[in-house]
């Protein structure tokens, strides 16, 4: 076998992947705006408007571009990888035969270069199930609102604002696991709990229409002429069951990951209306619906032994929410939830490392 075969695959290797990098930078610049603009802009949701949340903007940008240039330097150099090793397999038989015996070597060598392409999580020969908490930031987005009751009340509200109050008892968090499997090269299944909040601001004006107790209502009107209380703040809950995809090699302890997922929205539904009785508050835990949800992130290995990780990640919930009132009616929001979850995880391995 030709000592120069080696060489020529890294070279071509490298001249497949510059234009990937300068494209994922191009991107990761983009994302930074996109989302320093989504997050701080004072049309979007008033919440948003404090210095405090434009530093959560901020660093929601970070996150998303670290992910997204993450993402295509350390996905994309392992198809060049193979793109090139594919090519070169005809001339170089004996590089297929090391390729072979390679992984059974890293499996009985926990301090190899297995374990240092992957943060220090060699997965050639081992199951690995990794348990995580996270705490953070949420937002939601303004949404229509659709109130309906006995008694002739029909009432369409567009555009309520939503403040996350992700720092107030209870404030946001999350806990999840996710196993993966030694045989599908970096993808995992995940389940996912997240306790987020969305409180409808109670000094908006609500832009409206419909009856309310069988009469016209105005097109505008402030927020306590129709509602006490509107808010989803005890959990709104998302039970999810994600794929996740984590790529190796572009760092020993660096390991970016995106998934989605699909689940369940279990939200605490508090809402009465302006002047009603106490007894006919709604206020309880509903499965009102589906959520779907996308995430990507950066995960850090720090520990050598790859036992323990940090990580932080932008996740995107959408979720439809019906939920019954007590005394008869719904209320009836699409909710788009902007989440930035920061946590540690731990990680359990199955079998020979």
């Amino acid at each position: 076998m030709s000592q120069t075969a080696p060489q020529e695959m890294r070279t071509r290797c490298m001249r497949i992947r510059i234009p990937f990098l300068h494209a994922g930078l191009s991107i990761s610049a983009l994302a930074a705006f996109a989302a320093t603009f989504i997050f701080t802009h004072p049309d979007l949701s008033p919440e948003l408007m404090g210095p405090f949340a434009a530093i959560h903007g901020l660093l929601a940008s970070g996150v998303i571009a670290v992910a997204v240039y993450a993402g295509f330097s350390g996905l994309m150099w392992p198809l060049t990888q193979l793109m090139a090793g594919v090519e070169t397999a005809a001339k170089a038989a004996g590089t297929i035969g090391i390729a072979t015996v390679l992984p059974f070597a890293q499996a009985t060598d926990p301090e190899g270069a297995g374990a240092k392409a992957n943060g220090g999580q060699a997965m050639a020969a081992a199951h690995e199930v990794q348990i995580g908490a996270y705490g953070g930031y949420n937002s939601t987005r303004p949404s229509t609102v659709r109130f309906v009751q006995p008694g002739g009340t029909d009432l369409t509200f567009k555009d309520v604002q939503w403040i996350g109050e992700s720092f107030k008892t209870e404030p946001y968090w999350g806990v999840r696991t996710t196993y993966w499997n030694a045989k599908l090269r970096g993808i995992g299944f995940m389940f996912d709990y997240t306790h987020a909040k969305a409180t409808a601001l109670k000094t908006q004006e609500m832009n409206q229409s419909g009856t309310r107790d069988g009469k016209e209502v105005p097109p505008k009107e402030p927020f306590s002429a129709t509602f006490r209380k509107l808010e989803f703040t005890h959990g709104l809950n998302f039970f999810t069951l994600n794929a996740v995809y984590r790529a190796g090699g572009l760092h020993r302890r660096f390991a970016p990951y995106a998934g989605v997922g699909i689940g369940l929205s279990v939200p605490h539904v508090d809402t009465n209306r302006a002047g009603a009785e106490r007894e006919k508050r709604t206020y309880q835990h509903q499965i009102t619906g589906l959520t779907f949800q996308v995430l990507g992130g950066l995960q850090w290995g720090f520990l050598k032994s790859g036992r323990a990780s940090a990580f932080a990640e932008y996740k995107l919930n959408h979720s439809s929410n019906v939920g019954e009132l007590n005394g008869g009616g719904a209320l009836t929001t699409d909710l788009w939830t902007n989440q930035v979850p920061v946590g540690v995880s731990y990680h359990h391995f199955l079998g020979a490392r």
